[in-house]
Order: C-alpha cells, then sequence, then structure tokens
C-alpha cells in the first residue's frame, strides 16, 4: 500500500513539473505588444488592426505632426485645448501608463510624442524622439 501510494505521488509530481513547464514557456514565447495606433485623423496616419505590433516610433511616423508652435506650455499636467487635433492609441506597454489604456496624441514642433488623457485632454507624458 505504501509503495502504491508512492507511486502515485511521484506521478502527481511529474504531471505538475509538467504544467509549470508548459506554462513558463508559453509566458517566455509570448511577444510583448507595445502599442496600437489608430489616428483619428482620416488623412494621415497609420491604421493597426488587431493585435499588430507598434514601437514608439509609430506614433512618430503616424503624426498628426505640428510644424508651428502653438504659445502654449506643455508639460505633465497642461491642459491641451480642443481645436488641437489628436491622434489615439492603446496602450499596452508603455511604461507608466494604464496597460490597457487609450490615449490621444500628437507629435509638438520639437519632435516630441505628447501622451494626453483623452477624456481630461491633460498631457500624461512627453515622449522624447
Amino acid at each position: 500500500m505504501l509503495a502504491r501510494s508512492s507511486h502515485q505521488f511521484r506521478t502527481f509530481v511529474r504531471i505538475g513539473i509538467a504544467a509549470a513547464t508548459c506554462l513558463a514557456c508559453s509566458v517566455a514565447s509570448a511577444e510583448p505588444l507595445v502599442i496600437k495606433v489608430n489616428p483619428q485623423l482620416t488623412q494621415r496616419g497609420v491604421l493597426m488592426t488587431g493585435n499588430e505590433p507598434g514601437t514608439i516610433q509609430t506614433l512618430f511616423d503616424a503624426g498628426p505632426r505640428y510644424g508651428e508652435p502653438s504659445g502654449i506650455r506643455v508639460g505633465r499636467g497642461s491642459q491641451i485645448p480642443d481645436w488641437l487635433d489628436l491622434g489615439s492609441f492603446q496602450n499596452v506597454g508603455v511604461p507608466g501608463l494604464n496597460p490597457v489604456g487609450y490615449y490621444g496624441y500628437y507629435i509638438s514642433p520639437d519632435d516630441r510624442a505628447v501622451v494626453i488623457d483623452l477624456a481630461s485632454r491633460r498631457v500624461v507624458r512627453v515622449v522624447y524622439h
């Protein structure tokens, strides 16, 4: 009886180790996604569908881009006026932002991506190029 119990225990341990190994391998093989970009502007931008990955560079490539300074100081917490057109993206990996949140953005004249909370239109992050 003791031998049978010991055999069942070893089988249980082997199954547990196999399950843990499979779980660890599936996590390690997952590709990290950075952002999903879907600019609101109809004439410019990049539309990424599904789980297509993008990088911060995608924001700079997609725009919207402003060449002239607006005359408004922009920094974390700054309110962005309604007349400023924004692109939008879903964050899935930018540190410091909600991992599933949607944000607005634009490229400033000094080539920085200004990330904006869409609900409050306040700047949450400025990304240097």
